[in-house]
This record gives C-alpha cells, structure tokens and sequence, in this order.
C-alpha cells in the first residue's frame, strides 16, 4: 500500500501564488524551457515494516499512546525543508527512514533518552524545518527513533520578572499570542516562526528576523533544563552571573547532540507602542553596507534592516503586481537613476530616528511594510519552484564590516563558476540582515534547475561556496546550524577546539546516541 504524504513548506491548503513576471524571469535565468509542474509536492511512502523488538523495548519505557509506527508518521520525521530533503522527496528518493516516532512528555524524555544507545539511537525534532540534514537518519545497524517534543508546550509568564517559561515544543505563533496578552514579546521571529519550536531554536543558536534589538538564542536564554544519557542537569535562573559557564552556554547551538532541551527560561521585553517603517534604494549593495555599517557604529540600531543586493532587489521588484501605481512607482525609481543594478533597503523600528539612513533615495514605507506583512511567507513562493523541478536553497554567513563586500562578490562568483562547470544554469541573490556594531549576516539565496544529478550538483554547489566563506574570513553559518551538510567543514573551521567539543560529547553521550554524525566526530556505539 502506498501512502502520500504533502512534503512542501507548511499545509497543503496555503500557497503564494508566484506573479508571472517573477517566474518568467526566474525562468529565464535557470534555463527554465517546460511548461508546467513535474511534480505535486507529495512523496509516496510504502507500508514500513514495524519492529516488534522495538515496540516491545519503547513500550517499557513510555505509553505505548505516545509511539507510533504509522509509515507517514516517520517519513514526515525523518526530512527537513532543505533542498537536498526536496529533491531527495520530489525524486521518491527510497531513504533511510527512522523506526519509531515518540512523543513523550517531560519524564518520558529522560527515560528515553537514558535507555538510547543499547539498541536505538535518538534524533530530537521540533518543527521539522531544519535546511542543514539536522533530521536525516545515519545508516546504522540500531533502530532510529525519532523524539518529537509537542508534548513538552506549557508557558508560564512571569510577569514582574519579565520570563517565559517555555516547553521545548512550543511554537512560535502560541508563544507570542500568549505574550502579547501580557503586552510582552519574546522578539524571536525567523522565517520558520509558524513551526519552528523552543527546542529548535536553542539547538541551532537561532537568529529572527528581530535580533537587531532582541538577539539572538544565546542573547535571549536565561537557562535551560537537559535530559541526558548520564542524568538531568539545570541552570539556575539569574539574570547573569560570574561563575564559569552555564548549562546553556554549552547547549545552545548543539543540535540536541548532548541531550534533549525540555524546558527554557526566557527574557521578555515589552511591546513596542509604535512602529515606523521606511526603505531605501541604493546605487548599488557595497553603497548600502557603508551606509548600514555608518548607521550601527553610530550607536542608532533599527529593530530590522534588511539590505538585498541588486539580483535579490531584482527578484523583488519582480513580484511588484502589474498597476497603474506599481508602474508609476517602477518609473520614479528608474528617473531617479536608480533602475537596473540597484539595492534595496527595508527597516522598521519603534524610534523614527532608527530608520532615518544618509544617502539612498527615499521610497517612503510601503515597501517596508509589504515585506512585514509578508515575511513568512517566501517559503510558499519555493514550493512553487519546486513543483516545477526548480531548486532553491540557502548558505549564510557572518564577517566583519571590512571582509563583507570581498565574501559578496567572492562568493556570488564562486556559484557561476560552479554552475558553469556543472553545465547548469542559475542565479544567486543575498541580502544583509542581523546587523551588529561589528557586521553583518550575508545570507545567500540560490535558485538553479537540473534535469539530472540534481543532488549531486546542489551538493558540490554548496561545499563549493561554503568553502570560499570560510576562505574568505566568514563563519561557517550564522543561525541555521551545523547538521549533517556542514560537519565536514567544522574541524577545521574550529581548530583544536574541535577537540574541546568531543570531549563534551564524550561526557554528555559516551555512546553517541543523539544525533550522530553532526558536530562530534565519535562514533562509539552508533552500530556503524
């Protein structure tokens, strides 16, 4: 029996209908020639035989209400939204498919994670939506489970002391609708805010689209509680200390490889009253990264400031729906001088001064609030490229202000070469967002079409310009984490200090089993 399961960003019932002018010029630049899709976005999934050892073994440890063997069930834990996950599911991809999915609750977590290692490995899973293999299982002779953490979403306000406390499933939309009840945000708000979980974010040191003023998980993070193989360990809650390191400090941006986050301690702020909006055209990206660089050493920080470079603002302008005002405003900007190779700049922010930046040509706040009203939703824009055999997928960065204009240039070329080489066509677009005194995130959106070998050309695509960022000064990622896809390059962008985070490793899952193969190198016990 076959069974179809909607593989696609989000539920099937929501899409973005892409404008035509976008995708003819998307088109245009991949090779693009058929009419049409290729593909629904289902992946088919056969009946998956069901273990009785492993039923018998999770039965002893948690409810057997909590288990479940449903063959959709574990296809659906056992992806992410990247684009190697997508063409591995729109190709039907027969992949190693994780044994069992598990949703405890917070007791049954310990109990689990304390009994992995004899006979299964673990993988942690929240939202589902890791880019970076976060989820994919290893070929190992063990059973794989997967632990989703639903379960784990109770939130308690405290609200004289300005702390969430959070379960590791909680998501974000109930996170802020119970805040903002309170006048209070927590302020995280990534791409992947409608399913990306607590657990999620402190996994991967996530960054939203708000950290400008809110920070990151690192920044954001009072404490945490961990089950792991050797027991439970927890911070004490204070707002800072002087006492070596926390449990956090090592937890966040692991991957659930030391043990399994099951509740978080939050810092809040309060809502802002008023928020003002503004964009900016530039003459080109470097005239734009000057002038953000001159507006963060200036000491004034917008609550968001996004800055595409001239292909993204390109793509951009592109989905502009053909009317007389859109039009109208295309010709202003085009008499102006700033038509073709031009960058654009969104900010938003609660003092009018944040988003008051020298130089560029003033577009006023429309286009910074269309981007606000619509920042969650270019994942649907991808699942229509998607269907049509169109592959889009995303590296990020960071560097200093003085390294970010050579990593642009360096990086985008780097991609044509590769794409030249492969015989493929394709386009790269970036944009700087995550601003700090110091620099700035680059992150780099990249859009090619293959009619074979599509994952291995996205693969040497990727590695090929991973390797030119670290090259070039850049860190290995900025807020996607490590997963699967990075680990080769993580010993020597860490240096010895990848033997810091072994030991870690060892000490935390001497049998190495929570998410092999991503950070550490051991491999005791994975059965491989």
């Amino acid at each position: 029996m076959s069974n179809r399961w909607f593989a696609l960003w989000g539920e099937e019932k929501y899409s973005e209908e892409v404008s035509p002018s976008l995708l003819s010029l998307v088109k245009d630049k991949v090779g693009f020639k058929r009419e049409g899709s290729i593909w629904d976005g289902y992946y088919n999934v056969d009946d998956l035989p069901i273990s009785s050892e492993l039923s018998a073994v999770l039965s002893e440890l948690i409810s057997p209400e909590h288990i479940s063997f449903d063959s959709v069930d574990r296809a659906k834990h056992s992806f992410g939204k990247g684009g190697i996950d997508y063409i591995r599911l729109m190709e039907n991809k027969k992949a190693r498919i994780v044994d069992a999915v598990v949703y405890p609750d917070e007791e049954e977590v310990g109990k689990i994670v304390r009994n992995a290692g004899k006979k299964f490995i673990i993988i942690p899973y929240g939202g589902g939506t890791s880019v970076t293999g976060g989820l994919t299982p290893e070929e190992t002779e063990k059973f794989v489970v997967s632990v989703d953490l639903e379960r784990l979403n109770t939130l308690v306000v405290d609200e004289k002391n300005y702390i969430l406390e959070a379960g590791a499933g909680a998501k974000g939309p109930e996170i802020e609708s119970m805040l903002r009840k309170f006048g209070l945000t927590l302020g995280n708000f990534p791409e992947s805010f409608d399913y990306s979980t607590v657990g999620g974010w402190i996994g991967t040191n996530a960054t939203g689209q708000e950290s400008n003023r809110y920070g990151r998980a690192r920044d954001f993070v009072l404490g945490l509680k961990i089950e792991t193989p050797i027991g439970t360990f927890s911070d004490n809650i204070v707002p800072g200390e002087s006492a070596f390191f926390k449990l956090s400090d090592i937890a966040i941006g692991n991957e659930g490889t030391f043990g399994i986050v099951t509740k978080a301690w939050l810092r809040l702020h309060k809502i802002p009253e008023k928020l003002y909006f503004k964009a900016y055209m530039f003459k080109s990206f470097s005239e734009g990264l000057e002038s953000l660089m001159d507006k963060f050493k200036g000491g004034s920080v917008p609550i968001v400031s996004r800055l595409s470079d001239e292909s993204e603002t390109e793509l951009s302008m592109a989905t502009i729906e053909d009317s007389a005002a859109n039009n109208i405003f295309k010709k202003y900007i085009s008499f102006r001088g700033y038509g073709g190779q031009s960058a654009i700049l969104i900010a938003m922010s609660d003092k009018k001064e944040d988003v008051t930046f020298n130089h560029g040509l003033n577009l006023g706040s429309i286009p910074a609030r269309y981007w606000y009203r619509d920042r969650f939703s270019r994942p649907y824009i991808y699942n229509e490229l998607l269907k049509k055999g169109i592959v889009a997928d995303t590296i990020e960065t960071s560097a200093t202000w003085d390294k970010l204009e050579n990593i642009h240039k360096t990086t985008r070329r780097k991609f044509e070469e590769t794409i030249q080489s492969l015989g493929i066509k394709g386009t790269v677009m970036c944009h700087a967002s995550h601003q700090y005194v110091n620099g700035s995130a680059l992150y780099f959106t990249f859009i090619f079409y293959s009619e074979k070998e599509m994952e291995s050309n996205l693969f040497t695509i990727r590695d090929e310009m991973i390797r030119n960022i670290i090259k070039n000064g850049g860190s290995i990622t900025h807020h996607h984490g490590i997963g699967k896809f990075y680990s080769q390059f993580l010993k020597d962008y860490k240096g010895r200090t990848y033997d810091l985070i072994n030991a870690v490793k060892d000490f935390f899952d001497p049998d190495n089993s929570i998410n092999p193969g991503i950070l550490a190198s051991n491999q005791r016990g994975n059965g491989t």
